[in-house]
């Protein structure tokens, strides 16, 4: 099961990041990062499948592919914003990561745009 393998990795980086904190921080903060990037790596084969199934469920329900691509660049801001954000804090710089998760929340507005300007013309033709 690959959540037991993701697990294991990341209990061993946490504890060899822990035994190796007390001498080398530098080395600590760099194996916490490849951890995590590792960890990464290991569930991006998954988003093929993923997204294959979201573009076939997407092009049933009728929604056009110009939509379907703005969700899934806020999908992918969002996901990267908070691995960002969370190497940060995890590295002492909580104010860096908070001006991380700031600047992904006003990327996901700018992408989001195009979808909200529609719908608003959308309403507004109503009346």
């Amino acid at each position: 099961m690959e959540i037991g393998r993701i697990i294991a990795l990341g209990l061993v980086g946490t504890s060899l990041a822990v035994v190796l904190k007390k001498e080398s921080p530098q080395f600590a903060l760099l194996l916490s990062v490849v951890t995590g990037v590792l960890i990464f790596f290991m569930v991006c084969g998954y988003l093929e499948g993923l997204l294959q199934m979201l573009r076939e469920t997407a092009e049933r329900a009728g929604v056009g592919s110009g939509y379907f691509a703005v969700v899934l660049r806020v999908i992918g801001i969002a996901y990267l914003t908070q691995f960002g954000s969370q190497l940060c804090v995890d590295a002492g710089e909580t104010a860096i990561g908070s001006k991380i998760e700031l600047a992904g929340k006003i990327l996901m507005m700018a992408a989001a745009m195009p979808v909200l300007t529609a719908l608003l013309e959308m309403v507004m033709n109503l009346f």
